[in-house]
């Protein structure tokens, strides 16, 4: 798939088969996230990869009763998550959580930058990923990190479910880019 089409054509998946993701896939697309830039070329990520649609959807139910009792009141999630059918990680066979590995400034914006390079790669690869930012906090929880195996000292930062999309999303149009000419 040539860049352009697949910057133009790629789309968060909430719909996926049960088809797992074999480990080789998820190691090609882990390739290409460590292909990113970062910040003085510190290469601030580690990988955690949680498999099976069935823990998944356990950890969603784990996930989806953390966020709902540590929602600000009135958010405008709350409806959303009131929804007994909504799924955090929307029956995704895979997540792979991109942790930054120490408290460097840019950390994060590298773990941020090497998410897109994997969602850009499954893409091309005829997989579907959406990126789970509302579970970043419940990630983040002493009890889950221990659960999930990832070390206390990484932040889980970019949270991607991968998978066979069930249909391709549309794709949707975008704004007219604001643009400032500096001086």
């Amino acid at each position: 798939m040539e860049l352009m089409e697949a910057l133009r054509t790629r789309r968060a998946v909430r719909t996926y088969t049960d088809e797992q993701i074999e480990n080789d896939l998820i190691h090609e697309l882990i390739d290409a996230a460590i292909l990113a830039p970062s910040a003085m070329n510190l290469q601030p990520w580690s990988f955690v990869v949680v498999s099976g649609s069935a823990r998944l959807r356990a950890l969603s139910d784990e996930a989806k009763r953390y966020t709902i009792s540590n929602l600000p009141e009135g958010s405008p999630l709350a409806g959303h998550l009131a929804d007994k059918e909504f799924k955090i990680f929307h029956g995704a066979p895979a997540l792979i959580i991109i942790c930054a590995t120490n408290d460097e400034r840019q950390s994060d914006e590298d773990c941020c930058l090497a998410g897109q390079n994997l969602m850009l790669a499954a893409h091309a690869r005829g997989l579907g990923t959406c990126w789970i930012g509302l579970s970043r906090p419940w990630l983040n929880e002493t009890t889950v990190k221990k659960e999930l195996g990832i070390p206390l000292a990484l932040k889980p930062v970019a949270p991607i479910i991968v998978g066979k999309a069930r249909a391709a999303p549309t794709v949707t149009s975008r704004n007219e880019p604001r643009i400032i000419w500096g001086h």
